[in-house]
């Protein structure tokens, strides 16, 4: 499946290897399912994406100073792009699943119930953001083929009086007012879950296929709100047995899921489980200890390079110096506005495999191929890209993540890594 352009517009500690006991993640644990709509990918997709991605972490960074007081290496250089800025108020398959779908292979979303009485949502499941977002009743046009939020008909609902808006360059806004509701999720109750209802939707949002809105499940350091993101609200309310998450984003239908309060280890081999503890809180940025291909014992320099672990971003984005590198001396490799083609027959050939605690996950050559460029096209889109402004990080996205099970863990700040059963 190939992402669609609504998918795509929408978004130094030591590590070490250790098999956790694994019914301590199994008990009390809900899942739902995820799912995804295919779609055909092009270069002005991915183009569109990567600028989404540039947005989403050029205002996140800026979260972080506002929330944190400290900077955020991500914000030692300048972005590539007009990008969001923070103004005006605060932007700032069993009864134990939550199934996710997947708009093409960036975009994965689940459902969740917002108020009382409840009203569902589909939701973006983003672990490189911390925000829940919605479109507002008052929202029309930009909201069209959406979902939206009537605070005045859920009793639990709260109006916190606080206006957000988000920037985009300097020609867009998103913005709309901050509320309090119960959220639910798989089952749970989030009490008192802050949340923004959107009057106005960035345009390349409103597609009437993508999902209602956007949770974020990465940690409140970087919230646009200041505010505690939906599966913290959970920990705080002392509903979870294990104060953990996994995700599956599978390749094979009906295998995608969240799971609330534990991972699931009958999708995972648990002797290749790898943990890796979180190195900065706010984005799950943890330490990635080599990025090599065909086996060779190169590849990039990673020496003290920071990784985020983040399912709304497709691929494996570094900065173009480390993608130049990477692709130096494959034949017929070639890049367009930091954007990497590989002649289709041999890009199988040049899929990565990255190293994490000590332990090697190669990337499948399916989920490196992105597709043709172009209806007919001999070249195919890579699934390792370049950004400017991102300095020694990595974003580690769908690319690689459809090839493992991912384990969350809020209350270690600890990601896990394990081999996907087939």
């Amino acid at each position: 499946m190939r992402p669609s352009t609504a998918l795509l517009t929408l978004c130094c500690l030591v590590s070490f290897i250790v098999a956790s006991p694994l019914d301590a993640y199994q008990r009390n644990t809900i899942s739902i399912p995820l799912s995804r709509i295919s779609g055909d990918t092009t270069i002005t997709d991915v183009k569109a994406h990567l600028t989404a991605v540039s947005h989403k972490y050029n205002v996140t960074s800026r979260n972080y100073v506002l929330n944190t007081g400290s900077p955020h290496s991500l914000r030692n250089r300048g972005p590539p792009y007009k990008l969001g800025e923070r103004s005006t108020g605060s932007l700032t398959g069993d009864r134990n699943s939550v199934p996710l779908k997947n708009q093409s292979a960036t975009l994965w979303y689940g459902s969740i119930a917002v108020g009382e009485p409840p009203e569902p949502f589909t939701v973006q499941i983003d672990t490189g953001s911390a925000d829940l977002l919605l479109c507002s009743v008052r929202c029309c046009i930009s909201c069209a083929g959406h979902r939206r939020y009537n605070a005045t008909s859920s009793s639990t609902s709260l109006d916190l009086s606080t206006p957000f808006v988000v920037k985009y360059g300097n020609r867009t806004e998103m913005g709309g007012d901050e509320y309090t509701d119960v959220v639910e999720l798989a089952g749970y109750k989030a009490i008192n879950q802050t949340l923004g209802a959107a009057d106005t939707y960035y345009p390349d949002f409103a597609a009437s296929n993508a999902p209602d809105g956007l949770a974020g499940f990465a940690f409140q350091e970087i919230s646009s709100y200041g505010a505690t993101p939906l599966f913290q609200t959970l920990v705080d309310n002392h509903v979870l047995r294990k104060n953990v998450f996994g995700i599956s984003l599978s390749t094979q239908k009906d295998k995608s899921e969240l799971r609330i309060g534990g991972s699931n280890p009958s999708m995972y081999e648990p002797d290749t489980l790898t943990i890796v503890p979180v190195t900065i809180k706010g984005y799950w940025q943890i330490q990635l200890d080599r990025l090599s291909r065909n086996g060779e014992n190169m590849i990039v320099p990673t020496d003290k390079a920071q990784a985020i672990v983040d399912t709304g971003t497709a691929f494996i984005v570094t900065d173009p110096e480390n993608a130049v590198k990477y692709y130096k001396n494959v034949k017929g490799a070639r890049a367009v506005d930091e954007i990497w083609t590989v002649p289709c027959d041999m890009i199988g050939l040049y899929a990565p495999t990255l190293t994490f605690g000590g332990r090697l996950f190669p990337v499948s050559s399916s989920t490196f191929n992105l597709g043709p460029v172009h209806e007919g096209s001999t070249d195919c889109i890579a699934g390792l890209t370049g950004m400017p402004g991102i300095r020694e990080h990595w974003i580690i996205g769908d690319v690689f993540l459809q090839n493992v099970y991912t384990i969350f863990d809020v209350g270690n700040t600890e990601v896990g890594f394990a081999k996907l059963k087939l």
